[in-house]
């Protein structure tokens, strides 16, 4: 297992933080120490909401993996982010400024997952320029996709499951019908009701 480790380390996570091999005999000894490998199952839940301190950076190395919250005025799940496999996941606000989390994050299909504390991460950030370069550009991407999920649920319903399904379609091919509506901020039937308006207009 530990082998597995090693390799999948190398292959996946040195690469997906852009790791130059010249730094990568300084920072793997570190991410060897630091990193969990693991199996999960298919709509697993990997992480649920609790104290910044207790979340981690999160690597999907075969699926898809998604996010949602519990909206506090109605209490209906409301979906968050998506990340296509070989993208960290992480939720910048706790990682960097302590914030509690309130996400779920649940894997759409089987494999393995790599992932790192939020304490072991910050050293990490402390110690290596480039990982702490990276760190904030994905916090700048996450905001990005926040300001643009916002405008998208401020269009209508049938233009809003449109304009999502085109956007994600590896994502609508593994996810349910209550995932893909969460995302949208439809219900289930809510959500096949507009489809069929969509196929019956093409």
């Amino acid at each position: 297992m530990e082998t597995f480790k090693l390799n999948t380390i190398e292959k996946y996570l040195l690469t997906t933080m852009h790791i130059s091999p010249e730094r990568t005999e300084v920072i793997l000894p570190y991410l060897v120490e630091f990193a969990r490998l693991q199996k999960v199952l298919k709509n697993q839940l990997i992480e649920v909401p609790g104290p910044a301190a207790e979340g981690r950076i999160w690597l999907s190395l075969n699926a898809m993996t998604h996010s949602y919250s519990i909206c506090q005025n109605n209490h209906n799940l409301c979906g968050c982010m998506i990340w296509k496999k070989l993208e960290l996941m992480v939720f910048s606000g706790s990682l960097i400024n302590h914030v509690d989390r309130i996400n779920y994050i649940q894997i759409l299909e089987p494999g393995y997952v790599l992932s790192i504390s939020y304490p072991d991460a910050l050293i990490l950030k402390r110690e290596f320029d480039e990982i702490n370069k990276h760190l904030e550009h994905i916090a700048a991407k996450n905001e990005l996709a926040y300001l643009h999920r916002n405008v998208l649920l401020h269009e209508l319903p049938q233009q809003r499951v449109q304009q999502f399904e085109a956007e994600n379609p590896l994502f609508i091919k593994v996810a349910s019908g209550d995932i893909k509506a969460m995302h949208v901020g439809l219900s289930r039937q809510g959500y096949a009701d507009q489809k069929k308006k969509i196929s019956t207009e093409q």
